[in-house]
């Protein structure tokens, strides 16, 4: 006899999903200066935290504002990173005008976060710094701290996901979403592809209005004096031999590794660069064939 048996549920009361600081920097603060105000603890092992920080402050009558997300998980360093931000509401006439940002040491057993001021922008004067944190997973604890310093090296950004996947599809209908865009943990970015190789790859058509492709040389130098130009003969035996252009990659090339479109630009154009030298060529010699079959002409009709 099948008897079903309910899960034990348990409510955590202690789990205290929001922490709300307002921190003051003085008029005289400095670039690198901080306050580490707050550690956290994670439920699950230390290790589940998932924390969305706000911040917003007010310079003169125009108030900055920005979000930042930042994951932690199992055994992580005792580093300090800069959390990424996912929003951003800045001075209006100043994209990048942020004053202070948020950090993170997601150090295991440890999790603090702290303000740093990453600009002064001539304005002497305290600010306070209002702060909330939003615990998306499970948190067992906030701790009060009140650590200042100065501190000027950091350089890296805390994670905020390993990966991340956007499927793409209408609820309404019983077949599966499809995989829009995916975000590897290398930073590979691949559209329609679970596996991107590359910075950006693509599983399918593209369709743009324009593309610029930067490359890192340009064949000019077909045109300066001393290039050698092969001679059509062995332009020919060449050809014969290969089935394809020197300098040109073969089609069992192409197929197997595919094409750098910026280095075939400048093989292509080569070649027409080359080719308009032999077209040059041989007007010359057209020209001089002329010269020397109306020379002939002119003996001929004297001799006569």
């Amino acid at each position: 006899m099948f008897v079903a048996v309910l899960a034990h549920t348990t409510l955590y009361a202690f789990d205290t999903g929001i922490y709300l600081k307002s921190i003051t920097f003085p008029a005289n603060y400095a670039v690198g200066d901080y306050v580490e105000f707050v550690g956290a603890t994670p439920m699950d092992a230390g290790a589940s935290g998932n924390y969305e920080i706000s911040v917003s402050y007010t310079r003169g009558n125009l108030a900055t504002a920005a979000t930042h997300l930042v994951i932690v998980s199992h055994a992580n360093p005792n580093v300090w990173r800069e959390a990424g931000r996912i929003s951003s509401s800045p001075y209006t006439w100043n994209a990048n005008s942020h004053a202070f940002t948020i950090d993170c040491n997601s150090e295991y057993g440890n999790v603090r976060f702290r303000v740093r001021a990453v600009a002064v922008l001539g304005i002497s004067a305290p600010i306070i710094v209002n702060v909330k944190i939003r615990s998306i997973n499970y948190n067992y604890a906030w701790t009060e701290m009140n650590n200042t310093g100065n501190d000027q090296t950091v350089n890296k950004f805390m994670p905020m996901t390993t990966d991340w996947s956007l499927y793409v599809g209408n609820p309404y209908l019983a077949n599966g979403a499809v995989l829009g865009l995916k975000v590897a943990e290398n930073g590979f970015v691949g559209i329609g592809t679970a596996n991107p190789q590359s910075k950006l790859a693509v599983a399918g058509e593209i369709t743009a209005q324009k593309v610029k492709v930067t490359a890192t040389g340009w064949p000019d130098y077909v045109f300066r004096p001393g290039y050698v130009l092969r001679s059509l003969d062995d332009l020919e035996s060449f050809i014969m031999k290969h089935q394809h252009l020197p300098d040109v990659p073969s089609e069992k090339e192409v197929l197997s590794a595919g094409i750098d479109m910026a280095d075939m630009n400048a093989r292509l154009l080569r070649k027409v660069e080359e080719l308009t030298l032999y077209i040059i060529r041989q007007e010359k010699e057209m020209k001089e064939m002329k010269a020397l079959v109306g020379q002939l002409a002119e003996k001929m009709s004297d001799k006569k």
